[in-house]
């Protein structure tokens, strides 16, 4: 199937009145003025789908009634929130240079750095669909914008450095913007993936200083070339510590480092600003860090205020509300744009008031987003109650291998998740993890719902459960049928004290609302 059958098909279907083939913008009313209105259990459904990785019915219900600004608050976590347990001891064991080893040994640490990617990211995954809040969530907002990759141009950035960007990432997720990024600018795995280890005076990498501003901040056009050179000075002589024969500076290893030796110590002059040069009395990597790198970030949010606060904003607009490439509510970005000016580059307001804004609850934006893979894994676990061991096995053939995106552009999403390949992949995820479903799982999920022993209504909310938007009476009656087998409605309470048979059927039901196109909605 094809994107353009696809979304043709969500019109069939009956998702909405009028769902265009070509996913245009809907039309939304609301704005950046906060939603009034008591949630209802949609309402909480549309926010759990997009804060994070999916509702179960049970936490949704406790929010039926609440206000959003409360339920949001609640559910974007503190900003110190607690580190969860790691995913293995081996974050902390040193690995050896494959650099220098033999064909054999090279191979065998690279087989081992892919094991142990495999388990950070299935981690990652099993995270997301047990966690009942949206941290998660944002941090792989992050993730994907200060783009690492964990293999690129035949190397690797050892796991255990991406686990430390990914502690840093989420700790910073809802803190200063620029704290965020001056945090990025000197991680172990950033310095290595874009090119500062080899950033020295004299012989200036311009990788990172030029992804800082086109790709991180502003957007190309707000910098020039000589932008680029300069920034590139301020940001010489940091160094990546990753193997147990390199030397790892004071911080340890998988922590960058600074080489004073290797710095350039001139003044500098970035977007019409002098940074001041130094010598070599105050050439410390405390100094440098909080002298120059600090302020080579002042300066970009100083000169290009607006410029950067709508880079930011339109990118979380395309991620959690609507990620057309091309089409974006520019009134929502110039709002949430001035909220982040506003805060001094705090992201926890701009991010609390998109979520709880009249325009985010909007009923054309419902079911208008295509799931990204590890929301779509994460979510089908979550809501059927299943864990399962290995899914970032299949996160992979469906196009997203997470910390590992193609380019440090990120993934381009929107219609990117959606083709003939990935599409019967994320079909046949939901059918393996519905069918290991035993009939006690199966029964727990039936049960959850208070109306569990009438069809009709056992029916309707797990659709509502599983669904974005409500289907249309055909369509409700086509699941009735699948889950009742011709049995007459009033048979389905004797039905349920059969568990075989019940689990049967339900199971049956299940699949037939993962084979629809607008499973793959949120």
């Amino acid at each position: 199937m094809n994107r353009r059958q696809l979304f043709s098909g969500l019109a069939s279907l009956g998702v909405r009145d009028h769902a265009p083939a070509d996913m245009v913008m809907p039309m939304v009313g609301g704005g950046i003025e906060p939603y009034d209105q008591p949630l209802t259990l949609d309402d909480v459904y549309h926010l759990f789908r997009r804060i994070g990785v999916g509702p179960s019915y049970a936490s949704a219900k406790t929010y039926v009634g609440k206000l959003a600004a409360d339920v949001v608050s609640e559910l974007l976590g503190a900003e110190d929130e607690p580190a969860p347990a790691p995913p293995g001891t081996w974050i902390n064991a040193t690995t050896e240079n494959p650099l220098g080893a033999d064909l054999q040994t090279r191979f065998a640490i690279y087989a081992g750095w892919n094991n142990q990617m495999a388990a950070l990211s299935n981690w990652w995954i099993k995270q997301m669909a047990s966690e009942p809040k949206g941290v998660e969530k944002l941090t792989m907002f992050w993730s994907g914008h200060f783009t690492t990759e964990f293999s690129f141009d035949e190397t690797y950035v050892p796991p255990q450095s991406m686990w430390r960007q990914y502690l840093m990432l989420r700790k910073d997720r809802l803190g200063d913007f620029r704290e965020l990024t001056l945090d990025v600018t000197v991680d172990n795995a950033m310095v290595w993936y874009l090119g500062g280890h080899f950033n020295e005076v004299g012989k200036p990498n311009e990788n990172y200083a030029r992804e800082l501003l086109e790709l991180f901040t502003v957007g190309i056009g707000w910098y020039t070339e000589g932008d680029v050179k300069e920034a590139a000075r301020v940001l010489t002589g940091w160094k990546s510590a990753r193997y147990n024969d390199e030397p790892t500076g004071p911080n340890g290893i998988f922590n960058a480092y600074f080489a004073a030796q290797r710095h350039d110590v001139g003044a500098k002059q970035f977007l019409g600003q002098s940074i001041p040069g130094r010598t070599a009395d105050n050439n410390t990597e405390y100094q440098v860090k909080n002298e120059e790198i600090r302020r080579l970030i002042e300066i970009i949010f100083e000169q290009r205020p607006v410029e950067a606060s709508r880079f930011i904003a339109r990118k979380l607009y395309r991620y959690f509300v609507y990620c057309s490439p091309t089409e974006v509510d520019e009134t929502m970005v110039e709002a949430l744009g001035k909220i982040f000016r506003d805060n001094n580059w705090k992201i926890k307001p701009m991010v609390h008031a998109l979520f709880s804004s009249a325009h985010f609850f909007d009923p054309g934006l419902r079911g208008a987003q295509i799931k990204t893979p590890a929301e779509f894994c994460a979510g089908v676990m979550r809501q059927l109650g299943v864990e399962f061991n290995d899914p970032q096995s299949w996160t992979k053939k469906m196009d997203q291998a997470l910390m590992d995106p193609p380019n440090v552009a990120g993934w381009p999403g929107y219609h990117y998740w959606i083709s003939t390949n990935s599409y019967p992949v994320r079909r046949q995820f939901a059918r393996t993890i519905i069918d290991s479903m035993t009939d006690d799982q199966v029964m727990t999920f039936i049960k959850q719902f208070t109306d569990y022993d009438v069809a009709d209504k056992f029916v309707r909310e797990v659709c509502r459960l599983l669904l974005p938007v409500t289907v249309n009476s055909a369509r409700h009656d086509y699941y009735v049928k699948t889950l009742l087998q011709n049995a007459p409605s009033y048979d389905w309470p004797k039905i349920l004290d059969e568990k075989p048979a019940a689990a049967q059927r339900t199971r049956g039901l299940l699949v037939a609302i993962s084979k629809a196109p607008d499973f793959q909605l949120s």
